[in-house]
């Protein structure tokens, strides 16, 4: 029985260390949306800036980069949310719709912000170990 090769996803191992594009691209999407949040005012230039920025650095991790394995639902989630923030902050953004979406935007992009930090912090756990047993 002849076997598809359709299958293009791979299982996804969350211990895997991120390679350098995926990293410095999640990088880049973390320092957009923490200096839009705390680095600039509402309705500035650089405020929109910088969310435009997150919201394409999210697009590519999504969409782009050739991913071998299906996104993660938190991703797809952050995306929503950043591409509502964004959408909203386009059209009104002195609304009160805008500040709510701010303040669930702002949760779930702690979250994504702590989970690069953690990635950093996994690769400077396993360097000091691989030197200590090395040694």
């Amino acid at each position: 029985m002849p076997q598809s090769s359709c299958n293009t996803y791979e299982a996804y191992t969350p211990n895997l260390p991120w390679k350098a594009p995926v990293r410095v691209l999640n990088w880049l999407i973390a320092t957009s949306m923490a200096g839009a949040t705390f680095l600039t005012s509402q309705g500035g230039i650089g405020h929109t800036t910088l969310g435009w920025v997150a919201l394409c650095g999210l697009l590519i991790r999504l969409l782009g980069l050739r991913n071998t394995y299906a996104p993660s639902l938190v991703l797809w989630l952050v995306t929503a949310g950043v591409a509502a923030l964004n959408m909203s902050g386009l059209l009104a953004a002195h609304s009160t719709f805008h500040l709510g979406a701010t303040l669930v935007v702002l949760v779930i992009s702690a979250f994504y912000c702590a989970a690069v930090l953690f990635e950093l912090l996994q690769r400077v756990g396993i360097r000091i170990l691989a030197t200590e047993y090395n040694h």
